[in-house]
């Protein structure tokens, strides 16, 4: 591989780097002005379990999952056990989980999400959707093919 084309490679890989995390927090700035804008409990739950990233991961993999012991949790998520404690702790007084014990091991400790919890999560995918689909309606038809035709570059970089 050529000078130019390392250069080139760095350069496309730290304005991909600085870009994804930044619209990522601009489309979660407007969707939480959005909710913060509605009068409704289910909002209000929304609004709540917005609170940090790492908590929404933890719940996309809880609902998927629908069932997990607290390691494998820690092992799905890539973090400390230590870590998943602290956030489960904080969504289980929320009542986005629930925590139980398992009856042939009293150390492994179950977590699931409750309805609460699911409806929440449904419920802020759902505004983040429309969100992003009312900023893409602000481009122009070919700003939309440009993005079309990248995606599947995106999709090739994740796996």
């Amino acid at each position: 591989m050529s000078k130019t084309n390392t250069d080139n490679i760095m350069e496309i890989a730290t304005a991909l780097l600085d870009l994804l995390p930044n619209l990522l927090y601009r489309l979660g700035q407007i969707q939480e002005q959005e909710l913060n804008q509605k009068d409704d409990s289910t909002w209000q739950d929304v609004s709540e379990l917005r609170t940090t990233t790492g908590q929404l991961r933890l719940m996309r993999v809880l609902v998927r999952q629908e069932t997990c012991k607290m390691q494998e949790l820690a092992e799905l998520l890539g973090v400390t056990p230590s870590t998943v404690t602290s956030m489960v702790k904080r969504l289980v007084l929320q009542g986005y989980i629930e925590r139980t014990r398992d009856d042939s091991d009293w150390r492994s400790v179950w977590v699931r999400p409750t309805e609460r919890g699911q409806r929440a999560l449904l419920v802020f995918d759902a505004a983040r959707y429309v969100t992003l689909q009312r900023r893409l309606e602000q481009l122009t038809p070919q700003e939309l093919e440009n993005i079309v035709a990248v995606l599947p570059v995106f999709q090739k970089i994740s796996e």
